[in-house]
């Protein structure tokens, strides 16, 4: 197979887990045309187009899904396979400071670090939390990985899993105050209230099904931006939260946690995403990085709890993060 078929089948994926030719771009270091150029000389030499180019955000065509599904285990196996040429004098060396986000350091990494360790046995890594701060420059460190959108910056962003908002309370709670039977119902609970890094108090909760779209606006006695102090009055039968599915998991499978609504889907939920600097990028300690964290979120994603579910879609980012977070990077840098 020609290498740029590989290229092409990589840039193709990018652009379906991206949503679109400019996020993929961005995730994979190059130029948006470059990505679109090479994915349609995929579908000249293929004869069929495989990207809907009409939807928001961009997602396959209906007989390229399975394609799309088999170019991405192929190109997992193909990394595991280069991965696999490295020997202790060859594999990569140096230091990587990381930072994350408070959410990101409890219920990502910690698996993660083991595995990598074993992998690359010559890459220190050096992480610490980051705090409110989502600026690279600010942090001082070589990437940032967070739960949500990053402003933008002189950085290559990559999306690392798309997520699910659930609704979810301890089986007391519910037991004691009822479960909602429609979004609107959460109006009249307690619900944990999360502020951004970025200051924002997450007050309005949106849902969608079949067409009919709900503003809910919430209100609770608790309100913080840290995820363990909303989790000891959440477990404890305290209040109703939502938290996305990917850290949700434990609690959902140890019956801790129960999720509720779970025919509407909450809209913009926050990916897991990573930012690198660009002088980073291309060092190989950087590369091997990102891509194990790439390849570990896939197996993440794989053990999403409630299973069954439909796929996730990427999420839109929200209006308020639009209004507050882009308005002030380009303030900023004008």
């Amino acid at each position: 197979m020609a290498v740029h078929k590989l290229r092409g089948l990589e840039y193709l994926v990018a652009v379906v887990d991206a949503g679109g030719f400019n996020a993929a771009g961005r995730q994979l270091g190059v130029a948006a045309p470059s990505v679109h150029r090479l994915v349609q000389a995929l579908e000249a030499e293929l004869g069929m187009l495989l990207i809907d180019r009409s939807a928001k955000p961009l997602r396959p065509t209906p007989y390229a899904v399975a394609y799309i599904d088999r170019a991405r285990t192929l190109l997992t196996e193909l990394r595991e396979l280069d991965a696999s040429l490295h020997d202790e004098s060859s594999s990569p060396k140096g230091t990587i400071t990381l930072a994350a986000h408070s959410v990101v350091l409890e219920f990502v990494l910690p698996a993660m670090l083991q595995r990598f360790h074993a992998r690359y046995p010559d890459i220190r890594l050096e992480i610490i939390e980051a705090g409110a701060s989502r600026d690279l420059s600010k942090l001082g460190t070589d990437g940032l990985m967070q739960f949500g959108w990053p402003p933008e910056q002189d950085a290559i962003l990559r999306t690392l899993a798309e997520t699910r908002w659930l609704v979810v309370a301890a089986p007391a709670y519910w037991a004691k105050h009822g479960a909602p039977k429609h979004p609107s119902d959460l109006a009249s609970h307690h619900c944990g209230l999360f502020r951004t890094p970025f200051g924002e108090v997450i007050r309005q909760w949106a849902f969608e099904k079949g067409g009919e779209r709900v503003v809910v606006d919430v209100d609770g006695w608790l309100v913080s931006d840290n995820r363990r102090v909303l989790d000891a009055p959440l477990y404890g039968g305290q209040f109703v939260a939502r938290v996305n599915d990917l850290s949700a998991s434990p609690g959902i499978e140890d019956g801790s946690l129960q999720p509720v609504l779970l025919d509407w889907a909450g809209l913009n939920a926050p990916p897991l995403s990573m930012i690198v600097k660009r002088s980073m990028a291309r060092q190989p300690r950087m590369r091997a990085w990102m891509d194990f964290v790439a390849e570990q979120a896939r197996q993440l994603t794989l053990m999403r709890k409630p299973a069954g579910l439909p796929p996730v879609q990427p999420a839109q980012r929200p209006d308020w993060w639009r209004k507050r977070v882009s308005s002030g990077a380009r303030r900023s840098s004008g």
